[in-house]
């Protein structure tokens, strides 16, 4: 069986701790190597070991990604912006394809993540659960249909350590509402913002009308879902790849990976 070898960077996160942990159990992927920010004590280590997998998989952690970027084709990357920066630029040079799940970027910096998909294989996905996905497309669904009568607000919680606010999720829900609904302009929905604890996320909307109200929420009680998601759309842009004439060279979304 064909397999997608993946290279993943920062092996300790939260998130990418995970996405090495599922990508080893899946039989159409093979992790090459992960990539760590220099000076860390893990580097050189192996990364099922630096995951917390329990054991050796083979594949080491470096401290500079164009030492494996070569060896791979695919990078998975749910960094820091300032690190994502970096490996979109590897990729780019090498013509690997990119998944970025990181969120927190600038709009240039945005930008210049989607013009990417000009030249490699490319997803910008602020989130890699199915559900949240296809809760997306319901929001949009509700928008159109009950836009002109409710007031639309977005509740999201994360854990105490994420860096921006709103999340990209809560964004990406707002602007599907926004294109959907016909008098709502983004600026109309509002987004109230928690970070404490370590809730993995929780994203709830409410649509508020006179004498009513509903609120279709999703809750996020194990990271590991945004994990499988992530290597799903890892396999899916892989099949593109070697079935496209083009080599897979474009700009992909969650929604291709679904199908929605």
């Amino acid at each position: 069986m064909d397999k997608v070898k993946i290279v993943v960077t920062a092996p300790r996160g939260a998130m990418d701790s995970l996405i090495l942990q599922e990508a080893y159990k899946n039989e159409r992927i093979e992790v090459v190597a992960a990539v760590g920010a220099p000076g860390r004590d893990y580097i050189g280590k192996d990364a099922g070991l630096v995951c917390g997998l329990g054991r050796e998989i083979g594949a080491p952690v470096v401290d500079d990604i164009s030492k494996v970027i070569d060896d791979c084709d695919l990078v998975i990357d749910f960094s820091r912006v300032e690190l994502s920066l970096q490996i979109l630029e590897a990729c780019r040079k090498h013509g690997r394809a990119l998944i970025c799940g990181t969120t927190g970027f600038s709009e240039e910096e945005t930008a210049q993540l989607l013009a990417a998909g000009e030249e490699i294989p490319m997803m910008k996905a602020a989130n890699t659960s199915f559900v949240v996905n296809v809760m997306r497309k319901i929001l949009g669904i509700a928008a159109e249909k009950l836009g002109s009568k409710a007031k639309i607000e977005i509740i999201e919680m994360h854990s105490a350590t994420k860096r921006d606010a709103p999340s990209g999720t809560a964004i990406e829900l707002a602007e599907e509402m926004a294109e959907k609904a016909p008098d709502k302009e983004l600026a109309d929905i509002p987004y109230h913002s928690v970070r404490a604890g370590n809730t993995p996320s929780e994203h709830r909307v409410i649509f508020g009308c006179m004498g009513e109200k509903m609120e279709i929420s999703h809750e996020a009680y194990d990271w590991r879902c945004y994990a499988l998601g992530a290597c799903d759309a890892a396999i899916y842009m892989y099949d593109k790849m070697k079935t496209d004439p083009n080599g897979g060279i474009g700009l992909y979304t969650m929604d291709d990976v679904i199908g929605l």
